[in-house]
């Protein structure tokens, strides 16, 4: 069985990052970076949070759902 091809993808958003789009696209952060800029939303809701862009992978035969990444307040740029 051939290795799998290995895609990657960016998503952008400024709010809680929406975490069921992992198991949904099949995808994980792409580097350490990507990792821990998932958490990178600030608890207090008042505050105003940056735009954030993390680089996610995957093995899938199939393209990101960006329908559902823009129902999560995020959106794939790339």
């Amino acid at each position: 069985m051939p290795d799998p091809i290995i895609k990657q993808f960016v998503v952008e958003g400024s709010t809680a990052f929406p975490f069921a789009m992992l198991n949904s696209d099949q995808c994980w952060p792409a580097r350490a970076a990507d990792a821990t800029a998932l958490a990178d939303h600030p608890l207090d809701g008042g505050a105003t949070t940056p735009r954030r862009k993390i680089i996610l992978a995957t093995a899938a035969t199939y393209a990101p759902n960006r329908q559902g990444w823009i129902a999560g307040g995020w959106r794939v740029i790339d």
